[in-house]
């Protein structure tokens, strides 16, 4: 184990309610019906427009999704990292992490701008030294470029890289990218999820994959 590309939401950082109430109140202002925060583990994980189709009924024309996509861009913009923490045991983990030569990374659906801008404000005193999220010019998980020219800036080959995420399409970019697949139990998708897709490995706390990332160092 040479690298680790980690998740943001769902596995470093436990964003749901945030994720929830912008798009509720999206909802709200063109009278759409809002749902449970619990109830957007299923909806959340590939980018802002595939949230946008997933809440919206399925007959919702093109022009009105794409609206509805931009205005949740930016209600989100403005309250980034108001209520959205690392999840328990992750600053512990990145402490351990950077005792080791393992080099760090960061692949999200979440747009770019505001990938970063996570990275700086919750995560600045960790080295990551790939910081990457949606663009215009990369396709998104699953597909396998973005974890691919990571791989390319850090010169380590794919084999030797681990993907831990905490969705079927987290545990797809990892194999399409020719990467080891860690599965996370505390993040948005059930295990079942996971393993079903399948994860190379499951880990139910940081302090296992601690356990884990040990073992390979």
């Amino acid at each position: 184990m040479k690298a680790i590309i980690f998740d943001l939401d769902g596995t470093l950082l436990n964003s749901l309610e945030e994720i929830a109430l912008s798009m509720n109140t999206i909802l709200k202002e063109f009278n759409y019906p809002v749902y449970e925060i619990q109830a957007y583990k299923k909806f959340v994980g590939d980018g802002p427009l595939s949230l946008v189709k997933n809440v919206l009924p399925k007959n919702t024309k093109e022009v009105v999704i794409q609206t509805i996509t931009q205005a949740l861009r930016d209600k989100y913009d403005k309250q980034v990292h108001h209520s959205s923490r690392p999840y328990h045991g992750v600053y512990e983990l990145l402490d351990s992490l950077e005792k080791t030569p393992i080099k760090l990374a960061i692949l999200s659906n979440k747009p770019h701008n505001l990938t970063c801008k996570y990275a700086e404000s919750l995560f600045s005193h960790y080295d990551f030294s790939q910081v990457h999220g949606q663009k215009v010019d990369v396709p998104k998980k699953p597909h396998p470029k973005g974890a691919i020219d990571i791989a390319n800036k850090l010169d380590i080959n794919p084999s030797e890289i681990y993907f831990i995420g905490d969705t079927p399409t987290d545990i797809n970019t990892a194999k399409n990218a020719n990467m080891k697949s860690i599965g996370v139990a505390w993040g948005f998708r059930p295990k079942e999820e996971l393993l079903e897709a399948g994860a190379d490995y499951i880990v139910e706390s940081c302090e296992d994959l601690w356990k884990f990332i040990q073992q390979r160092v």
